[in-house]
């Protein structure tokens, strides 16, 4: 693999680098040990080994690294705790086109619950900090809903069918 690299001008660097069984026989070892099978992270995704909804037929299976989730939630905290002042109208379509851009890049399938978590818990963001805006409690679920309907933010979705 290493000499196929080279023609192309690049390296493997041995810090990155593991080997590892993945797939269906590895899956089959696992399962008959009572183990698990190892996990790769790679792109933002944790891809693991999984069976189809039958149950029978073997599919790699992806879903949001852990960190990453933190991550981009605390990224999205801090934006949001600074331009929490501007005015909503001007507020809610950038806040729409984060959430557009997330579930664009990590609506893959088998992701669907990590993409409704990153909705959730974004929603529970700006519920919280676009009620700090004036004195405390002026904010509602009510309002809160009310405001949603005005500017409505997308609905996580998968975009890509990995099948």
């Amino acid at each position: 693999m290493e000499e196929r690299l080279a023609q192309f001008g690049l390296t493997v660097v041995p810090e990155k680098t593991k080997i590892l069984e993945f797939g269906p026989i590895a899956l089959a070892k696992a399962e008959a040990q009572g183990g698990r099978v190892e996990t790769v992270d790679f792109l933002g995704f944790t891809h693991f080994c999984g069976r189809a909804r039958n149950g029978k037929k073997f599919r790699m299976k992806r879903t949001t690294v852990g960190k990453r989730f933190s991550a981009k939630l605390a990224i999205f905290k801090e934006w949001l705790k600074k331009n929490r002042n501007q005015p909503v109208r001007e507020l809610m379509p950038i806040v729409a086109a984060k959430l557009r851009g997330h579930y664009a890049y990590y609506g893959v399938t088998d992701n669907s619950g990590a993409i409704n978590q990153y909705g959730y818990e974004v929603n529970k963001l700006l519920f919280k900090w676009l009620g700090r805006r004036e004195k405390k409690g002026s904010m509602s679920w009510q309002k809160f809903n009310h405001l949603l309907t005005l500017f409505p933010l997308p609905t996580p979705r998968i975009r890509v069918n990995l099948l």
